[in-house]
């Protein structure tokens, strides 16, 4: 079975909220829970955390949704762009973890293993 991992990062690069799902988990149904400690800050998410739900959530937290609406939207999402630029940082810190071939191949059957070597990456990319 696979999993997904799931990070709440600042701009900065700091990890604010980390947590596993299953593989065929869907990626709105953890969205709140991630981003319930955030407040007054853009949020950049990718699609798979667009709803309306979610997007009020963030908005009653004095935030503002940067997350490009589905394809299958009726009415159109419009969002900063250059904001969302800012998600290449996340995708490049998903590829420093993914350096580490621990993580990559997941050796360790129990989720609290994986989650304590991925908190090692974590601070192994911190003190470079």
């Amino acid at each position: 079975m696979t999993t997904k991992l799931h990070l709440a990062i600042t701009a900065e690069g700091h990890v604010v909220e980390a947590m596993l799902t299953a593989g065929n988990v869907s990626d709105i149904t953890v969205a709140d829970e991630l981003t319930a400690e955030v407040v007054g800050c853009y949020v950049v998410e990718d699609m798979g955390y667009d709803s309306d739900a979610h997007r009020a959530a963030l908005e009653a937290n004095n935030n503002v949704p940067v997350i490009p609406g589905r394809k299958n939207r009726k009415v159109k999402i419009v969002y900063d762009k250059t904001v969302y630029t800012l998600r290449q940082r996340i995708e490049n810190f998903f590829a420093k973890l993914k350096e580490n071939r621990r993580l990559t191949v997941r050796y360790e059957k129990s989720d609290t293993a994986f989650l304590a070597f991925i908190a090692l990456a974590i601070l192994k990319s911190y003190l470079r």
